[in-house]
């Protein structure tokens, strides 16, 4: 009976009394195949868009026999390299092509192919009808050293934990002209934007723009707290300065025009002509209350803002006022 061939590493399975004076021969190149699966390196050039592994029964220099892998040459076209059909198999296949922008897969012949990354090495199973990249679909991993990842990273179906221990490891974010886009400061227990060094438990550096509801609770809320020239504005529907605070002078304004400066420590503008609204209304609940008190410095002349001089000088006009929905005038006299 002649010799019949195994189906993964091709090895000669000789029967009894069969080539007599080349037995040792053929044995050593059955070792020299096992010794290839187990620690065998080749480097095969793609040829064509569609190549495949030498494979030959009993030669010992076949290239599917090795485990290890190494594609080159320059691909024309998207490409698919292939094994054997029908033959369990492992790979570990080290992608040195040069793509030109197309594509290149791996497969048993006729089967299903895995799509190889450009520059990257992977280890590869087939069952003989499907390529399986062994990485692609693995359990847990752990990595005590640094993982480095050149491609997309996507997490789906489960939790992201970082720094589950929680010790003193931060993490870093960097964008295209940012090196610390994102940062956490675990030591501190601190996210900082744009900045590796954060002061608080948010620290921004930079703009801040919301489209949606901001809720503060529990704590106060400090605007400009180092005390220096920034102003604050907050924009109504028609109105650009509904209200304004200039921290250069101190003064808040109510919808004065824009960019104008509050002409007093408080400037309320009603500056439409046909608003049809009164510029200030003042609601007062508690009845035994006054509306307004006036606080200042009392003198028996006119040189205070409070005076009790009675003398003072002519009825110069009057100021139209609402008492109850009520029109009313009342007189101011001049100064003497």
């Amino acid at each position: 009976m002649a010799s019949t061939y195994s189906g993964p590493l091709n090895l000669e399975l000789q029967t009894t009394g069969e080539n007599s004076g080349s037995w040792g021969t053929i044995t050593n190149n059955n070792l020299k195949k096992l010794e290839s699966a187990i620690t065998g390196y080749v480097s095969v050039a793609v040829a064509s868009t569609t190549d495949s592994l030498t494979a030959t029964d009993g030669s010992t220099t076949d290239e599917t026999s090795n485990v290890a892998i190494k594609l080159t040459g320059s691909l024309s076209g998207n490409t698919t390299m292939s094994c054997e059909a029908n033959q369990d198999n492992w790979f570990i296949v080290d992608d040195a092509t040069t793509r030109n922008g197309y594509a290149l897969t791996f497969k048993p012949a006729g089967g299903t192919a895995t799509t190889l990354v450009s520059g990257a090495k992977h280890l590869l199973y087939t069952d003989g009808t499907t390529m399986f990249d062994v990485l692609d679909d693995c359990g847990d991993i752990t990595a005590n050293g640094t993982l480095d990842v050149a491609g997309a990273v996507s997490l789906d179906g489960g939790t992201f934990t970082y720094n589950t221990t929680e010790a003193d490891l931060d993490a870093r974010f960097g964008g295209s002209s940012e090196t610390n886009l994102l940062f956490l400061d675990a030591g501190n227990n601190r996210i900082g934007i744009k900045t590796a060094s954060p002061s608080t438990e948010l620290h921004v550096v930079g703009g801040i723009k919301a489209t949606s509801t901001i809720d503060f609770d529990g704590g106060t809320f400090t605007f400009n707290d180092t005390g220096a020239d920034y102003d604050f504005r907050v924009e109504g529907a028609g109105d650009a300065y509904l209200f304004f605070t200039d921290a250069g002078n101190d003064r808040v304004g109510i919808g004065i025009p824009s960019g104008a400066a509050p002409n007093g420590k408080l400037e309320i503008d009603q500056y439409s002509t046909s608003g049809a609204i009164p510029v200030l209304t003042l609601d007062q609940a508690d009845v035994d209350q006054e509306f307004i008190n006036f606080q200042g410095t009392s003198n028996s002349d006119q040189s205070s803002s409070i005076s009790t001089d009675t003398s003072v000088g002519s009825l110069t006009g009057h100021i139209r006022v609402a008492v109850n929905g009520t029109d009313y005038w009342i007189p101011f006299y001049a100064t003497n």
